[in-house]
């Protein structure tokens, strides 16, 4: 059945044609086809002509506009064809080997940059992991994985053992009510269930994930390649990771040749997750320090016995409620700074990853400037980053770019 139409106020169409891949369902006026969950319309002017096409999500107030090409209909055809580009471009970016056999974990469609807003899949080895942003589009995203599949079989992609791929897709609804505690809503829709915990290769490294866990898997992968260089600043010093999480980016540094690393986070659980991925990659976790404590506490504490470290590395989450301690990146990111400041020395470096929409870069920096100055400190720009190239963002919805890195040098 084509998609119904619905006429898009006069006032809204410039907005509509600026090529924004999600729109505010109240800019397109009051018509009973926006309440209908993932019903697919296509978007006309007073006169019947087209403007763009996509899917209704009343979940998220939004309309994910799939296509402003006329040609193009919200349909399994269109599907095929986003999952067949969004392959090429990861080939292209040598995360598909030569022999075709996956055991890395990258991400292969990231919604509005690979032009499927409301869809992320990520690949983990033998595996994938779909999240779909709301109940509603849950059908599209069961279409959308027979297009990963279809496709994949295409170009002969398979598993580690040689079988095709991808062994089974597991499917997670991260809507609204998603952030609660517990595992989130989730369903096999095709193939096998994943196991509880999984293997994936990330260059020279094996990373621990447990892909029926919660909405994080155990490994970001949009770090990927600030992981692969940090080791540029860790090497012959003393790092601290706050916020360590799995302790990727302490596994990275200790590989580089760090002094000591010391990983803190208010989760043991997810310290002795951390302990096993420096096994993994060959390092002895005891020649090394994890800290499960608050970080600020922690950092307060450090400063109080005259720690130092050659390399803090801070990427905190944008809020968290664990536990007795609350943190929100809007309340406290200026503590942090601080606090970290305290311990580094003159030329030491300050490496700072923030993953927000709320926060873009420039009030990132003003806060940086804010507490340089509160520190008296001074702080000179080495390098700053976004997420790795297969997380890419549609340039007119800057709100997608979550994540800004900066690294800084301390005199």
């Amino acid at each position: 059945m084509p998609p119904s139409a619905l006429t898009v106020p006069p006032a809204q169409i410039a907005k509509v044609m600026q090529g924004c891949p999600v729109i505010k369902l109240a800019d397109l006026g009051s018509s009973s086809l926006l309440s209908n969950p993932g019903r697919a319309l296509k978007l006309v002017n007073s006169r019947g002509e087209f403007l763009a096409c996509g899917v209704v999500d009343p979940e998220n107030e939004a309309f994910h506009v799939f296509s402003w090409d006329p040609d193009e209909a919200p349909d399994d055809r269109l599907l095929i064809q986003r999952a067949r580009a969004a392959f090429r471009l990861r080939e292209r970016l040598g995360l598909i080997p030569p022999d075709r056999r996956l055991e890395a974990a990258f991400r292969l469609l990231n919604g509005e940059g690979d032009g499927l807003p409301g869809f992320l899949v990520e690949v983990l080895g033998p595996y994938a992991v779909q999240y779909v942003l709301a109940k509603g589009l849950r059908e599209w995203g069961r279409r959308l994985i027979a297009a990963v599949v279809e496709s994949a079989r295409e170009l002969g992609l398979q598993t580690p053992g040689g079988e095709p791929w991808p062994r089974g897709v597991l499917q997670k609804l991260r809507g609204k009510d998603s952030a609660r505690p517990g595992k989130p809503v989730q369903w096999v829709e095709h193939g096998e269930e994943p196991p509880e915990k999984l293997l994936v290769k990330e260059g020279d490294f094996s990373f621990e994930v447990h892909p029926l866990a919660g909405l994080n898997v155990g490994l970001f992968g949009d770090m990927r390649e600030h992981r692969a260089r940090i080791g540029r600043f860790a090497r012959g010093v003393k790092v601290l990771n706050t916020f360590a999480y799995t302790g990727t980016l302490s596994v990275a540094a200790a590989a580089a040749g760090s002094l000591e690393v010391t990983s803190v986070d208010l989760s043991s659980g997810v310290l002795k997750w951390a302990e096993e991925n420096f096994r993994l990659a060959g390092l002895d976790p005891d020649r090394h320090r994890f800290e499960a404590s608050d970080v600020l506490r922690f950092l307060r504490q450090a400063a109080m016995e005259g720690r130092q470290y050659g390399l803090v590395i801070l990427d905190p989450p944008t809020y968290s409620a664990a536990r007795a301690a609350s943190w929100s990146l809007k309340n406290h990111l200026g503590e942090l700074i601080e606090s970290s400041l305290a311990l580094l020395p003159p030329g030491g470096i300050l490496w700072l990853s923030v993953n927000s929409h709320q926060m873009g870069g420039p009030e990132l920096e003003a806060q940086l400037r804010e507490s340089a100055a509160a520190s008296r400190r001074g702080l000179a720009l080495l390098e700053e980053g976004g997420p790795a190239p297969d997380f890419p963002t549609a340039i007119t919805f800057p709100e997608g770019r979550h994540l800004k890195l900066r690294i800084l040098r301390v005199w």
